[in-house]
C-alpha cells in the first residue's frame, strides 16, 4: 500500500469542494422548483441535500487525513534534516581530529624552528664577524641584509597568509644560504 501524500489529499478535497459547489447550485435550483410546485423537484432537492451532507462527512474525513499526512510529512522532513545535521556534525568531528593532528605537527615544527633560529642567527653572525675580521667585504646583494632567521619567519608568514601561493615556488632557506655563502662552502674556498 502506497502512502497518500498531503498533496493527493488536498487535490481530493479540492475536487470534492468543486463537486459540492455544483451540487449546491443544483440543490438551489431544485429547491426553487419545489417551492414553485414542479413535480419531482422536492425529491430531487432532498436527494441532493442528502448527497451534499454525505460529501460533508467525506470532506471532514479527508480534512483529518490531510492533517495527519501533513504531520507525518513534517516529521519525515525533520527526521531527514536531523540525519543530515548528524552527518554534518560527524564530518565536523572528523575535521576537528584532522585539525588537532595538524596543529600537533605545527607545534612540533615550531619547537624545531624555535631551537634552530638562534643557532641560525648565531652562525650567520659568526660568519659575518669572521669575514669582517678577515677584512673580506661582503656584497650586500648576494648575502642580503635581512638575515636568514627573519627570512625564515617571513616565509612562514607568507605560507600562513597565502601570499606564497601567489608568488610561486621560492628558494628554500638552505638554498638561499648556500647561494649567499657559496664562496665559503665550495671546496677550494675563495
Amino acid at each position: 500500500m502506497t502512502a497518500v501524500t498531503s498533496s493527493d489529499i488536498s487535490e481530493k478535497i479540492g475536487a470534492l469542494d468543486s463537486l459540492v459547489r455544483e451540487l449546491d447550485a443544483e440543490f438551489d435550483k431544485a429547491a426553487t422548483q419545489a417551492v414553485a410546485g414542479v413535480d419531482g423537484a422536492g425529491k430531487k432537492a432532498a436527494y441532493l441535500n442528502e448527497r451534499i451532507e454525505r460529501l460533508g462527512v467525506d470532506r471532514h474525513i479527508l480534512s483529518r487525513a490531510l492533517t495527519r499526512a501533513q504531520a507525518a510529512e513534517a516529521a519525515a522532513r525533520e527526521a531527514k534534516a536531523e540525519a543530515a545535521r548528524r552527518n554534518h556534525f560527524e564530518a565536523a568531528r572528523g575535521h576537528a581530529a584532522r585539525l588537532l593532528a595538524a596543529a600537533s605537527r605545527i607545534d612540533a615544527a615550531i619547537a624545531e624552528i624555535a631551537a634552530a633560529l638562534p643557532e641560525l642567527s648565531e652562525a650567520e653572525l659568526s660568519v659575518r664577524l669572521s669575514l669582517s675580521r678577515a677584512d673580506h667585504r661582503l656584497p650586500g646583494a648576494v648575502v642580503g641584509q635581512v638575515g636568514l632567521a627573519l627570512m625564515s619567519v617571513d616565509k612562514l608568514n607568507r605560507l600562513a597568509d597565502g601570499r606564497a601561493r601567489l608568488n610561486g615556488p621560492s628558494k628554500t632557506i638552505a638554498e638561499t644560504c648556500a647561494f649567499a655563502w657559496n664562496f665559503l662552502l665550495a671546496e677550494n674556498g675563495r
